[in-house]
């Protein structure tokens, strides 16, 4: 789940570099809201303050204008005991920013647990990637990772581990260029 949004992070910020009217994607981790639960208002000018190191006039002025895209990440993360009031947090900003665009990431088993849901548009459930999908993304990679591929063939082990983005990143990060023989060799 957090690939993916850093992927749509990266996507938004080319998005919002080409034309200036959108706003600018920004990831924040949820965990560290729990420790002290103020409004998300605040929570989001303290996080631009502290951990993108934005002055904090500007980040107030942002915050206060809509002028970030807030893509919140790891709702699972924060304590068991404190989700409920974070998605109350959540729900009272939308209810302040009216439109402004918002991303929450979860595991579903930890969102469903929850009795107070979020009040957004719409939702997105990442599936495992499907045998199809892998095999498709390797072969649009072409020759570097046609070792990956080939091995697959044989390694119903390799099948299971590649069901994810991450998981796919990383073992084409760690065996591009690489044969099928040395994919094989290295162990699963």
């Amino acid at each position: 789940k957090t690939t993916l949004l850093l992927e749509l992070t990266k996507d938004l910020l080319d998005r919002a570099e080409r034309d200036f009217n959108h706003t600018l994607p920004v990831v924040f981790n949820l965990s560290s809201w729990a420790t002290r639960q103020p409004a998300l208002n605040d929570w989001l000018v303290d996080e631009l303050s502290v951990r993108y190191q934005v002055p904090r006039k500007h980040a107030q002025s942002w915050v206060a204008k809509d002028l970030i895209l807030p893509l919140l990440d790891g709702l699972d993360e924060v304590a068991a005991e404190c989700r409920s009031a974070c998605v109350e947090a959540i729900n009272v900003f939308r209810t302040e920013h009216g439109l402004i665009p918002l991303a929450v990431c979860s595991r579903v088993a930890d969102y469903a647990a929850l009795t107070t849901k979020l009040r957004l548009p719409g939702a997105l459930v990442v599936q495992p990637l499907t045998r199809r999908q892998t095999d498709h993304y390797l072969a649009q990679a072409g020759a570097p990772l046609a070792g990956i591929r080939k091995a697959l063939c044989d390694d119903e082990i390799l099948w299971e581990l590649l069901d994810t983005p991450l998981m796919l990143s990383v073992a084409a990060l760690a065996y591009q260029d690489r044969s099928a023989a040395e994919v094989q060799t290295t162990g699963t």
